[in-house]
């Protein structure tokens, strides 16, 4: 990972004052020009104590905005979303949520009238059945959500 950031190219090195900063000290935020002036020891020297307290302040400032609430439309499927630690685990995995969105693309495509509602249903059905235990491109994630997602609307 590169420190490089946006520092101006007519700043110099705040180590050896000679040439252009390219890059920031992630701990101290000085200004450097290269590997051999960041790792001088002499020159480019860290108090801990002061480190901590920067990473500190930086990991606050970095920290995302938490995302607003979202609720699913249908006030069931909410509801059994908001009650079912297991889904909401599985939605942590990338590839169920990349498939999911697949899903709901095909759901929610518009095809300028190439495809009726009850064809796009079939269409994602079967892209769902690929994913699922004997389908082509099984996928274990996949297979628990749609066993964990469809328990609960028989119980619904």
């Amino acid at each position: 990972m590169s420190n490089r950031s946006n520092v101006s190219n007519n700043k110099l090195c705040g180590i050896c004052n000679e040439k252009p900063a390219n890059y920031k000290c992630p701990k101290c935020e000085v200004a450097y020009c290269s590997l051999v002036c960041y790792k001088d020891e002499t020159k480019h020297i860290h108090n801990p104590e002061e480190d901590a307290a920067n990473t500190k302040t930086k990991k606050k400032e970095e920290l995302p905005k938490p995302k607003e609430q979202r609720t699913l439309q249908d006030k069931n499927l909410n509801e059994i979303y908001e009650t079912t630690p297991e889904l909401k685990d599985l939605l942590q995995y990338n590839t169920v949520k990349f498939h999911l969105n697949k899903v709901y693309k095909i759901l929610t495509a518009d095809n300028s009238g190439d495809l009726n509602t009850e064809s796009k249903k079939q269409l994602a059905s079967d892209y769902l059945n690929t994913l699922r235990y004997g389908g082509i491109h099984y996928n274990e994630a996949i297979e628990e959500f749609c066993q964990v997602s469809l328990s609960k609307l028989e119980k619904n």
